[in-house]
């Protein structure tokens, strides 16, 4: 019984801890915005201002990032981006669902794909070709499938997203 106790604290509890990145970023910081639910995952909006705040920095090739019940994602205030949002959105939330169903198996098997693929499978791209990636953008209805001439840094990228 211990071990089952153990097992739900670790992978349903602790990830909950995951809430203090908006929450700090948007109380704190105020680079991020609540902007409602996309089903029962809570949306923050990174804050758009005159004078980009340090945070956003990292956030210059990123759409968004979907974790544990919540995601955050990039809305610029002034651009004719909304249908690129809205898939935005239906991607991260595709990966906040992986996130409550698998926990942190989510997470280890995520990168353990990405590890495998960038190891044996010299015709894949590590990120794009990912399982949990290529279920998001089929459900946002974006491409899937790659050529290495589209990887973003062409053919000879092989190194994922760090």
């Amino acid at each position: 019984m211990d071990w089952l106790v153990w097992a739900l604290l670790i992978n349903w509890v602790a990830p909950l801890l995951m809430f203090l990145y908006p929450l700090v970023m948007m109380i704190l910081f105020k680079d991020f915005i609540f902007s409602g639910f996309h089903g029962p995952f809570a949306k923050f909006k990174l804050a758009t201002k005159d004078v980009e705040p340090w945070h956003a920095r990292a956030w210059r090739d990123w759409g968004g990032v979907g974790l544990y019940g919540f995601m955050c994602y990039r809305d610029e205030d002034g651009k004719r981006d909304d249908a690129w949002v809205a898939r935005t959105v239906v991607h991260e939330g595709t990966h906040c669902w992986q996130w409550l169903f698998l926990g942190l198996l989510f997470y280890v098997s995520y990168m353990l794909h990405m590890l495998f693929i960038f190891l044996f499978q010299r015709d894949k791209h590590p990120y794009m070709d990912c399982w949990a990636e290529r279920m998001a953008r089929k459900r946002a209805g974006q491409q899937v499938d790659f050529v290495p001439e589209e990887w973003p840094q062409g053919a000879k990228d092989r190194w994922p997203w760090w």
